[in-house]
């Protein structure tokens, strides 16, 4: 009796695209190898800014008041509560400015220089003492538009008061010469209806009632000499 073999079964011929080559073989997805050390680095990067910001935002926060000046306050010129505003800042060891809380203790003293609007009010820049100080007097000074300089007197200008004569012109310019005294410029007043302007200087004790006759008849002329 004849066995009939099955017929044998051949593989699958490969899978053509549509050039008719065969497809290429699938291969797996490589594995990725992870690094700790990257991981533990990033991590740690993710907390120090973190905490960066927190230290930022709290340092932002942390702000104490100060005091500030308002409006310019020329040297020599007492401290009122208008010229005061309060202030904040974040704490600076290079900065010492004054706390708001002694406001008070500050109304009523003397600018010892000129203080700008907006800065920091310092307890370097005042003082106790009110002008005149001992051994000075101030004098208010009327002259005319000709009798001194087109450039605006400040306060703490040294100047020369010259005497003049009537109808003539200064003596002398020089330190020293008869009559001339030397002189701090304190305050500058507007031109008044009669076209004088006053200027309020200091000047030693002595020198005082002199000047103060001469400037009443408008016989004092100002020259303002060079700065230290």
């Amino acid at each position: 009796m004849t066995r009939t073999q099955p017929p044998k079964t051949s593989a699958p011929p490969p899978a053509a695209v549509g050039n008719g080559l065969p497809r290429a073989p699938v291969l797996p997805p490589p594995r990725r190898r992870r690094r700790p050390a990257l991981l533990a680095l990033a991590v740690t990067m993710v907390v120090l800014g973190a905490l960066g910001a927190t230290y930022l935002a709290t340092s932002l926060g942390q702000t104490s008041p100060v005091i500030a000046l308002a409006r310019e306050v020329p040297w020599g010129q007492v401290i009122t509560a208008a010229d005061l505003v309060e202030a904040r800042i974040s704490p600076d060891p290079a900065l010492q400015p004054i706390p708001y809380g002694d406001r008070d203790q500050v109304i009523g003293m003397v600018a010892a220089t000129t203080l700008a609007p907006g800065s920091l009010l310092t307890r370097d820049a005042l003082t106790d003492q009110r002008l005149p100080a001992p051994g000075q007097q101030l004098v208010g000074v009327g002259v005319s538009a000709v009798q001194l300089p087109a450039t605006a007197l400040r306060p703490g200008d040294d100047v020369l008061l010259v005497p003049v004569a009537a109808g003539s012109a200064p003596a002398g310019h020089e330190a020293g010469a008869p009559g001339v005294v030397d002189a701090t410029v304190v305050r500058t007043g507007t031109p008044g209806t009669d076209g004088l302007r006053v200027v309020d200087v200091l000047v030693a004790a002595a020198d005082g009632p002199d000047v103060a006759a001469r400037a009443a008849a408008g016989l004092i002329a100002i020259v303002v000499v060079a700065g230290e």
